[in-house]
């Protein structure tokens, strides 16, 4: 649980860093050119800092682990029912073409 917490709040502490101090020392360093691939960098480092959580617990949480492996091949049936749902031959043209005419209302 130690190790977890400390990859949790290590992951948050350089957000913090991020956040806060590195685009104020790469527009001083580099100029204005800098901005954006710093703002590139800080958002892909959100999404990673999302993606630490999640991983902490695949990692060390024994339950969390069976939870993902008994929902996987239930998620994959799903998918593949749906996919078998969806793979009935389209209506065409030609299959409308064989229907008889109406009679004449005359």
């Amino acid at each position: 649980m130690l190790i977890q917490a400390a990859m949790v709040c290590g992951a948050i502490e350089v957000q913090a860093f991020c956040f806060y101090f590195l685009p104020q020392i790469a527009v001083k360093i580099a100029g204005n050119q800098a901005e954006v691939p710093i703002n590139i960098f800080v958002n892909c480092y959100v999404i990673f800092n999302n993606a630490v959580l999640p991983t902490a617990n695949l990692i060390f949480v024994k339950r969390f682990r069976d939870d993902v492996k008994r929902a996987i091949p239930g998620a994959i049936r799903k998918l593949m029912r749906v996919k078998a749902m969806n793979s009935v031959a389209p209506a065409t043209l030609a299959s409308f073409s064989k229907v008889q005419p109406t009679s004449r209302i005359q």
